[in-house]
């Protein structure tokens, strides 16, 4: 290594204790970006049918049946461990869930056999449970059956862990997916047979000092992917503008709060409507009576697509949360292909709104177990880019980051 190379490494280290220090009770996971993801008419239409499948369930107990139409509309993910010595995995961090599945080492499906997958054999601190589970996506299905193994991210270990060991795949759902597996972030209450959430374990175990986790998601993924951080056991104000605004739950199931009201320019789309945070969906999604109200507004057909000629002229979107205001420019909810634009806001028949990336990658986003509240703050562009591209160039410097693993 060139003497160059290692003053840079040396300068980069001393930044990171120095962030660290200040920084000791939060444990952070690097969230990699899908490299395939891209905001298109297909995608969001696509994306659509998934999500109209995944909040119309039957009971909280029972598992959606998802129509996952194409595994580009998942853009963000992170590296776990599970098992001793730890196999790794990629998931996506969902808090539109509360389980966690990855794949199993019986499972010959294609899907299966293109992502790692668990060994149990290999894993001396496995722990059979064997009561089966199933989940169903429309044109596929996984399912297999339960196990208890450690489950290790940020540095941290949760103890008899309970996940889903997927054992058989059918149809394509998964098969070109970035990520191995889920890990659902919601309450216990909308868990699948009576599983105990990770997180929730973790906050059992004393893992982490407050029983809160956070999300910076960036708009933009960097070379590597890199598309911002989960962080575990609080929030960090380096990575937000002001102060957060904070909204109690309207139930702890989901992470469903109300609004004040939703406007586009001059126009009241809703009033005190509930809304759901959801890092598992990267579009807004509205009530349809809403939606048909914005689709009014730009002329625009039941998909979303209108014809338009410049962005520029496009009212803002603006969610107020407890008296606050979130600004949501037009080239952030409209997606302009030629001389046609959709609108990254769909429907579904149910009385609440989803609030995924299109919302979630503007603004932090405190999710507090504890005292069931969210909290809401404008990223904060210019600290996060240059602390978050240190640990970054750190990560990859020193050979810890590839575009598929985060060793830990």
């Amino acid at each position: 290594m060139a003497r160059s190379e290692i003053i840079i490494l040396a300068i980069l280290a001393g930044v990171l204790l120095l962030v660290g220090l200040a920084n000791a009770a939060l444990h952070r996971i690097p969230i990699q970006r899908s490299p395939h993801y891209k905001r298109s008419h297909k995608n969001i239409v696509a994306e659509r049918d998934f999500i109209q499948q995944k909040y119309n369930l039957n009971s909280a107990n029972a598992y959606p049946m998802e129509q996952l139409s194409n595994y580009d509309n998942f853009q963000y993910y992170g590296n776990i461990s599970i098992g001793s010595p730890p196999q790794y995995f990629l998931v996506q961090f969902d808090t539109g869930s509360s389980n966690l599945w990855v794949p199993g080492s019986s499972c010959l499906s294609s899907a299966c056999l293109d992502h790692r997958m668990y060994y149990e054999s290999k894993s001396s601190s496995y722990v059979a449970n064997g009561t089966a589970f199933s989940i169903t996506y429309g044109t596929g299905s996984v399912s297999g059956y339960l196990s208890v193994d450690y489950v290790g991210f940020a540095g941290l270990s949760v103890q008899s862990q309970t996940f889903g060991e997927v054992t058989t795949e059918t149809g394509t759902n998964f098969l070109y997916a970035c990520f191995d597996g889920i890990l659902g972030m919601g309450f216990p209450a909308l868990a699948v047979d009576g599983v105990t959430p990770t997180f929730q374990n973790m906050v059992n175990q004393n893992l982490v000092q407050q029983s809160v986790f956070s999300f910076f998601l960036r708009d933009n993924g960097t070379s590597i992917n890199y598309g911002g951080e989960l962080i575990l056991g609080g929030s960090d104000p380096s990575l937000y503008s002001g102060d957060l605004t904070y909204v109690d739950l309207i139930q702890a199931a989901y992470w469903k709060f109300q609004t004040d009201s939703i406007t586009i320019g001059n126009t009241i789309i809703s009033i005190n409507d509930a809304a759901i945070a959801d890092t598992g969906t990267s579009l807004i999604i509205a009530p349809i009576a809403e939606f048909d109200l914005i689709a009014g507004i730009f002329g625009a057909n039941a998909d979303a697509l209108f014809q338009c000629n410049n962005l520029k002229s496009i009212p803002d979107l603006v969610i107020n949360i407890n008296g606050v205001g979130f600004r949501i420019p037009a080239k952030y909810y409209v997606v302009q292909e030629g001389e046609f634009c959709s609108l990254a806001i769909q429907s579904i028949n149910r009385d609440f709104w989803i609030l995924g990336d299109v919302f979630l990658g503007r603004f932090y986003t405190e999710f507090d177990v504890g005292n069931q509240r969210l909290g809401f703050a404008p990223v904060n562009s210019a600290v996060s880019l240059n602390l978050l591209g240190l640990w970054n160039m750190f990560l990859v410097a020193c050979g810890l980051w590839t575009s598929k693993r985060v060793f830990f």
